[in-house]
This record gives C-alpha cells, sequence and structure tokens, in this order.
C-alpha cells in the first residue's frame, strides 16, 4: 500500500445528495419498481391497518413510510447489540392498531446475550417515551447468528414469533429451549393454554408451538385460510419454505431438505418446497398474493412470493402445481417482503458486499426500499428520479435516473425545455456550469416502443462563491493502527468568503475496506471538530483492510466539501504448526492444514482450533498443549507486533492398523436410471474415497464422464471406540452404510453437498462398510470423511480399511471345511508365483495366526490350524499387493 500520501478532492454536492441502486430490475412485462428511499440498514416491515408501512434498520430505528414518503424522523431509536446477525429484527402491528396503539419489537439486548420481544405505546409517528413493555426475555445465546425473530399476528390475535437455533441447534429439539423455534403468545405476553405443549412444559416454554426449526428469518400468516408460512435458512444442504403446523417438528438438525431415507422424528413435517445451494443460498422472505385492492394480473393471486439474499430474485411459488418461476431478478441482497392493501409488493434490499462475513452481517448504509406495481405495459418508468444539485462556477454537474421498460431506450435531455444532443443515457453531465446557468430546469424523457415516461424537473443551482476547504489535522498521514488502538480525529473546515465554518456543519464518516468492498465503521457523525473511534480486535480478521476517514464542511449556501485520510495498519505473520506436521487446523472458520501462516493486522484476535485427536498415515495422536502453554486444542491468540509460530504439539499414542483400501466396482450406468446392473466394467482397490473428477472419469479407458456408478465394499476398523460422525461430500447421489445400518442416504441428482450421519463404533472391531455413488451429469465429486469428539474431521484413512472381495482373477482360493474342526485347508490357483499374507483373526480385530506363503504357479494346499481356537467366528485374510480376500470361518469343535 501507498503510505504518507495526502488523498484530497471536491466531492459534488449532487455525488453526495444522490446515493441510490442505480439500475432497472428485470420484471415481467407490465410491471415497473420505484425505489421509496435509500441509504438504510433494512431487515422487516410490518403494515399497520391505516396503511403506514413500519420498518425495521437493524442498528435500532424502526422508520414510517407514509402516504408513500419515508418519514424523516425514526418512529423511535433503542439501543441494541448490533453485531453480526444481532440486532433489531422483528416488528408487528397490532391487529387492532390504534385502539390497541401497539408497536411489538423483537430485539438483542444490549450486553446481555439475549433476544426480547418488547411492545411500545404509539402516539402519531412516534413511539411514547418511557413505554417499553416487556413481554419475553429469551434464552443465552450460543453465537452471534441464527437470530431470526419474525413476528405475525394471527385472526385469533396471538402473537407468533419466529426464533433462530442461536448457534445451539442440538436444542431446536429440546422443549426446555426457545432456539429453533415458532412461538405462539397473547398480546400482552400471557400464553394460551391450548399451545400444543403447554401441558408438558413450564414457565415461557410453555409458548412453543412448533419445533426443529434453524433460522426462520422471515414468516407471513394468511387471513383468508388461516395459514402460517415461514422461510427456513439452511445449512450446507437446502434452503425450505414451510407452513407451520401446531406441535409439528420440521426436523432441525437431523434433517435439512425433503427427507431422504434419514432417521426422521415424531411429528415431522416436510417442506413446503426445498430448493439446493445451486438455485439460491438463503431463503429469507416470505408473502403471499391476497391484497385488498387486486392490481396484479389474475395469475399471482394467492401466489407465495419468495426471496432467496444471494440469488438477488424474488420468486412466485405456485401451492398446487410446486411450480416456481423467476419475478423480479437483479436485486441486490432482497430482504423481506410485504404486500400492500393497494396490491403493489414492497421488498427490502439490503445492500452491500453480502459475503456473509461479520462486518457485512453487522451493518449496511446501502439498503433500500422499492415498490414494485403493475402498469399493464412495457413502457419506461423512472424509478429513481434525477436530483436538484448545486455547484461552483466552472464545476460540472451530474444527473442521473434509473428505468425499467422494454428495451431499447432512449433518452432526451432538456434544459429550460430544450432538448441537449450530448446524452442518451440516463446519466447527463452539464459540464462548466457558469452563474446564468443557475436555476437551469433539467429535465428527461424516457421513450421505446411502448410508449414513455417523463422525469420530474430537477434544478441546477450555480454560485460564484468557492466550495470551502478542509483539513485533517489528526491522525496523521503516517499514524498506522493496530487492533485495540484508539483512533483520535480532529479537523476543520474554511469558507472563503465567511470564514472558520461552525462545527455543526462538519461531518465525520469513517469507513472500514476489507477487500475491494467498504463497511460503515463510524458515522455520519455532525456537529464536533474532534473525536475518537476504539478499532476492533475481532471481527475481521483479513489482513487485507483499511479505514478511509471522511471530513466535510458545508457552507451557509450547501457547497460541499470532502476530504480523506486513509489508515493502514501494522502487520505481521502468525504461522500455526502442529507435531506431528501437516495436521488439520481451523483457523477463524478456514479448514486447512499445518504449516498454515496467517497475515495478520497487529492486536487483532485469531481463532485457532485443532483436533483433539489426529490420524496420520501411521499413527493416532493425541493433543498435548500449545507451545503457549494452553491446553485447550482451541484458542484465540492476539496478533502479535513479532512474527511468531503457534506451535500445537501430539503424543502418539497408537499405531494404525494395516488396512489397503475398499474395494471398489465402477458400473456404466447404461439405462440411466441409477440401478447397478451386472456386469461391472472393472474392478479396483480404493485405498481411500477421495475424488473429484469434476468434469472427468475416474478412468478414461472404461468409463464416460457422465451416467456411471461406483460402490466401495469391505470392513472399516475405528482406531478408538467413540461416536462417529460420518460426512459425505457428494455431486451426485450417495449413499452409506455401516455395520448394515444407514448412515446417509442422499440418492438424488444434486449439486456438491455435504451430508452427515452418526453411528458407535467400538475399537478394534471390523465393521461391514458400504458406500454407493453416482455421476448422472456435469461435475462428479466423492468424499467420505470422518470425526468423533476425539478426532478432527478428515478422510478415512487406507489403514482402516479393509477391502471385502478379491479384484484381480490372479488366485483362485477355496477353503474347506467350514465350520471347521482343527485345521482350515486352503487350496489356491495361481497363475504364477508370488507370495501370500494368511491372517486369523477374531471379530473385534485381535490377531490369532499371521503366516506369509511363497505360492507357486498353478494349484497348490495349505493348511491353518485352528486346534488352539476357542469355538466361535473368525476371519480369515489373504493379502498381498494386489489382491485381498476376506472369508468368515466358524470354529466348532
Amino acid at each position: 500500500m501507498i503510505k504518507g500520501l495526502k488523498y484530497c478532492f471536491l466531492l459534488f454536492a449532487s455525488f453526495l445528495f444522490f446515493k441510490s441502486y442505480l439500475a432497472a430490475h428485470e420484471l415481467p412485462p407490465g410491471f415497473a419498481a420505484i425505489q421509496v428511499a435509500d441509504g438504510l440498514d433494512p431487515v422487516s416491515m410490518a403494515l399497520a391497518p391505516d396503511g403506514r408501512i413500519f420498518f425495521t434498520e437493524k442498528n435500532g430505528r424502526v422508520r414510517i413510510v407514509e402516504n408513500g414518503q419515508v418519514l424523516l424522523d425514526p418512529f423511535i431509536e433503542i439501543d441494541v447489540d448490533n453485531f453480526n446477525e444481532r440486532g433489531l429484527s422483528g416488528i408487528a402491528i397490532d391487529p387492532d392498531f390504534p385502539n390497541s396503539p401497539y408497536v411489538y419489537l423483537y430485539y438483542t439486548v444490549s450486553n446481555a446475550e439475549h433476544n426480547r420481544l418488547s411492545r411500545f405505546r404509539a402516539e402519531g409517528n412516534f413511539a411514547l417515551p418511557g413505554s417499553e413493555e416487556v413481554l419475553l426475555e429469551f434464552d443465552s445465546l450460543g453465537g452471534p447468528n441464527h437470530n431470526a425473530g419474525a413476528l405475525t399476528f394471527a385472526n385469533d390475535g396471538t402473537l407468533f414469533i419466529a426464533v433462530g437455533d442461536g448457534r445451539k441447534e442440538q436444542e431446536s429439539q429440546s422443549l426446555q429451549s426457545l432456539f429453533g423455534k415458532i412461538l405462539r403468545i397473547h398480546k400482552d405476553g400471557s400464553i394460551p393454554s391450548d399451545n400444543p405443549f403447554f401441558n408438558q412444559t413450564s414457565g415461557k416454554y410453555r409458548s412453543i408451538w412448533s419445533l426443529g426449526h434453524r433460522n426462520p428469518f422471515a414468516m407471513f400468516y394468511e387471513k383468508s385460510s388461516d395459514r402460517l408460512f415461514t422461510t427456513d435458512v439452511g445449512n450446507y444442504r437446502a434452503e425450505e419454505l414451510n407452513e407451520v403446523f401446531k406441535g409439528m417438528n420440521y426436523g432441525w438438525p437431523a434433517l435439512e431438505g425433503n427427507n431422504q431415507d434419514q432417521s426422521i422424528p415424531p411429528n415431522y413435517v416436510s417442506p413446503l418446497f426445498a430448493y439446493d445451494h445451486n438455485f439460491g443460498c438463503a431463503a429469507v422472505g416470505i408473502t403471499s398474493y391476497q391484497p385488498n385492492t387486486f392490481s396484479f394480473p389474475n395469475e399471482y393471486w394467492d401466489k407465495l412470493f419468495f426471496s432467496d439474499y444471494c440469488n438477488g430474485k424474488i420468486m412466485l411459488f405456485d401451492p398446487l402445481t410446486q411450480e416456481v418461476t423467476d419475478f423480479a431478478s437483479d436485486i441486490n441482497r432482497p430482504l423481506n417482503l410485504l404486500v400492500a392493501p393497494d396490491g403493489s409488493l414492497y421488498y427490502m434490499a439490503r445492500a452491500g458486499f453480502g459475503d456473509g462475513s461479520t462486518e457485512d452481517n453487522t451493518t449496511s448504509n446501502n439498503g433500500s426500499l422499492w415498490r414494485i406495481f403493475y402498469t399493464g405495459n412495457d413502457a419506461p418508468f423512472i424509478a429513481v428520479q434525477p436530483k436538484s444539485t448545486l455547484v461552483s462556477t466552472g464545476e460540472n454537474a451530474k444527473f442521473e435516473m434509473a428505468v425499467s421498460g422494454a428495451l431499447p431506450l432512449s433518452f432526451k435531455w432538456r434544459i429550460n425545455g430544450v432538448e441537449t444532443s450530448s446524452a442518451d443515457q440516463a446519466t447527463y453531465i452539464f459540464e462548466n456550469a457558469s452563474l446564468v446557468d443557475s436555476a437551469s430546469m433539467i429535465q428527461c424523457i424516457v421513450t421505446n416502443a411502448e410508449g414513455a415516461d417523463t422525469s420530474d424537473i430537477a434544478i441546477l443551482h450555480v454560485t460564484s462563491n468557492q466550495r470551502p476547504t478542509v483539513e485533517i489535522s489528526a491522525p496523521s498521514e503516517d499514524w498506522i493502527y493496530k487492533g485495540g488502538d484508539t483512533l483520535f480525529f480532529s479537523g476543520h473546515s474554511f469558507d472563503p468568503e465567511t470564514g472558520q465554518i461552525p462545527n455543526d456543519q462538519l461531518t465525520w464518516k469513517l469507513d472500514f475496506h476489507h477487500d475491494t468492498h467498504t463497511h460503515p465503521a463510524l458515522g455520519p457523525l455532525s456537529g464536533v471538530s474532534e473525536g475518537y473511534f476504539i478499532i476492533p480486535q475481532s471481527g475481521e480478521v483479513s489482513d487485507n483492510v483499511w479505514y478511509r476517514l471522511n471530513l466535510s464542511g458545508t457552507d451557509a449556501l450547501g457547497l460541499q466539501a470532502t476530504t480523506q485520510r486513509l489508515i493502514f495498519p501494522e502487520k505481521s505473520n502468525i504461522t500455526v504448526k502442529t507435531y506431528p506436521p501437516g495436521l488439520p487446523v481451523v483457523a477463524d472458520d478456514f479448514n486447512s492444514n499445518t504449516p498454515y501462516i496467517v497475515k495478520s493486522v497487529v492486536g487483532v484476535f485469531h481463532d485457532f482450533d485443532v483436533p483433539v485427536t489426529a490420524v496420520t498415515s501411521d499413527s493416532v495422536y493425541i493433543f498435548k498443549q500449545w507451545n503457549t502453554g494452553a491446553t485447550n486444542p482451541q484458542i484465540l491468540y492476539e496478533a502479535l507486533e513479532e512474527d511468531v509460530e503457534l506451535i500445537a504439539e501430539y503424543e502418539a499414542v497408537q499405531a494404525l492398523a494395516d488396512g489397503q483400501g475398499l474395494t471398489a466396482t465402477y458400473f456404466n450406468d447404461a439405462l440411466k436410471d441409477f440401478t447397478f446392473q451386472e456386469p461391472f466394467i472393472f474392478r479396483r482397490i480404493d485405498p481411500q474415497v477421495e475424488f473429484n473428477w469434476g468434469l472427468g472419469t475416474p478412468d478414461e479407458n472404461y468409463l464416460g464422464e457422465d451416467y456411471f456408478l461406483v460402490r466401495w465394499e469391505g470392513f472399516i476398523k475405528p482406531v478408538f471406540s467413540d461416536t462417529f460422525n460420518f460426512h459425505l461430500i457428494t455431486n451426485d447421489g450417495s449413499r452409506l452404510w455401516i455395520d448394515e445400518k444407514s448412515i446417509i442416504n442422499a440418492w438424488f441428482g444434486q449439486g456438491t453437498t455435504e451430508y452427515s450421519g452418526e453411528i458407535f463404533l467400538e475399537k478394534d472391531r471390523y465393521y461391514p462398510i458400504k458406500l454407493e455413488f453416482f455421476e448422472a451429469i456435469g461435475e462428479a465429486r466423492i468424499e467420505l470423511f470422518w470425526s468423533s469428539p476425539n478426532l478432527g474431521k478428515s478422510i478415512v484413512p487406507a489403514a482402516q480399511l479393509f477391502p471385502a472381495l478379491a479384484v484381480t482373477n490372479d488366485l483362485k482360493i477355496t477353503a474347506f471345511p467350514n465350520p471347521v474342526i482343527t485345521e482350515l485347508t486352503v487350496k489356491i490357483e495361481s497363475p504364477r508365483l508370488q507370495n501370500l499374507t494368511v491372517s486369523v483373526f477374531t471379530a473385534d480385530g485381535k490377531v490369532q495366526f499371521s503366516k506369509l506363503l511363497e505360492i507357486p504357479e498353478g494349484q497348490s494346499i495349505t493348511t491353518i490350524p485352528f486346534v488352539d481356537l476357542a469355538n466361535g467366528f473368525y476371519f480369515v485374510k489373504f493379502a498381498n499387493e494386489n489382491f485381498s480376500k476376506i472369508i468368515e470361518v466358524i470354529q466348532s469343535k
């Protein structure tokens, strides 16, 4: 980065006063959109019976839209914990409003680690000071996200509350927790006695209406049918639209998306609609089209609108046909939806980078509120009007619009009614303005084959006054920050005509830059010439960050100038190592292997987590301690000024087994029906299941890139007794059995998705394992991991996997008698001279006999003694580098 340079520029008033999402959304023919407000930090909306729209901003403000305009002063501003997904979330209006003049808010209590539901008394467009009535205090949060918070009233006057799992996912299934639930209470906070679990629970837990939800971000109650709908933001697998029924279970965390023969809880209800992450990433808004005044075409009646935060779309779902169609696209991070009484559809766009990072989730000042309505044709419609602006003589003035309508569009800009030929686009630059140009009326006519629309008139104001000068005194140009430092700032502005500009005309703004995007850190803050900001030590862990401090001064006429100072961090490196090397590490939620280098801002905390137990190619290791002396495998470490090595030390406790992998049988899916049809194409031993073929093939000589199947079979030997989680990363379908129990069943086409299932396994026992996979079209990937409370997530190693079948035709083995009394006779036919290891072991993996045999070409006979073995079941394994076979033998004397 270049430091020590002063960046100073004049920011024209037109640029400062105009900040909006200047892009015309893609809408169906006959629809248009208009921006109602911008510069927001939006979350949710509610409709008052008198037609006003109340909406929440995450930072604690409630705003009102009245007669199509956002009122300048907020209805209320409350103190909230505004970190990550926490903040002011849900809002509902009393259905008997204004006779019962209450506004209900769901928010995260500042410095308290829990959410709260309160109601506030409204007087006109403002909340009555001191009127907060706390109705419900929620359980202590387990993390900063999955907060939910949607609120909606039912026909009977009860209030439904959507609560996320709060990063305590297992509690979604518990009736002694409010997490992962839809709740139902009376307007005064009391709990209806007809709630489904009223007699099974006590206290606030009697409010539970349904369970098994993950993060039901939005909720909608359809009054005409007395039906309740939610969206549920998924994990790795699927997003859901749900119809919520009394006392029912929606599966999380055991289930996500449509059930695929997994173990389901009692009273389980499948999603109304679920979709994978090839389609979107977060279902966040939902409503149905049943307004008082019907203005959309007939086909929209009673359909569900829903939005996805990542694909930038509002979509239409038909509950009868299950058909999903796009309605609006090219939206910058859509959130909540609301159908107004006049039949128009309001939606929020949060905007921002949308990368899911902490700072991105925490705040935005780029959000907007829009209204979609039906015009009946595809003529142009100006969604965002040009704004009046003030410039100094000799400056350029910029006027721009956002327009929807059928292409091509033609733009004719007019100055005082006279058409100018200098612009045929949505932006017009008035160059080198002079005093004689002041009070010029700027207007644009937009036309296409369907019709025309004329913009509002924007006034160009020109003054001979010069723009003020602005100077930042502190921090100095060469100041470098560390996490935890206090940034002291000061400055002033000077008007060439009148002198020093008073403090109440100064505005500070501090932006935090990360990579290519920006997040507000402080401000806008007006009325002071100095202040301070404590630089966080947590949140963003990237080193590609810096701050931009802006100071603006505005003179008496409204001319404004801005200067800025770029403030860069001091950095250092943290090298995370393990002994032995190459073990997995989770560094700030990023999975990697050691050694791993973290480039950091000095003073910032990083989260490092290594497994309690790790498996290498030859041994099992137990974590002992970090070289800092910390004995917990997960630590929070502050980056120091100098480069450091952070070493996790392990102790070898057990050697691995001597497995070779699993027998892999490859099939051509000739019928394209995902069934295994003999004959197979080829068979081999795969040491471990860790394949990402992409658009390729497992073997270009035998299989095509699409439509093939694989079956892996054999035995798995756990390294210790534990409850193991098995994880499959798959694209397309896969299913896993261990000990003849179904662990994972995802036998359907899909993009890359991860599934998991658990089973208890005993140390040193051999358990049968079978894994099946099919590839349809596109990318092919299948990977088998395991993890446990004592084992970090890792690929199941070859050493713990044993083939089930011979994979070559080199050897033919016949063993008799079975049951055996004193010895087992083995007849072997071999095409060549080769060595073969014969081992006898018990069901719990203890070797009873092992011998290396030299097998001649042709037929030979050998015997294996059983005379000293107790009655029972045994396994006999024959193996060399090209061959493996295990047979089961009964000893019966």
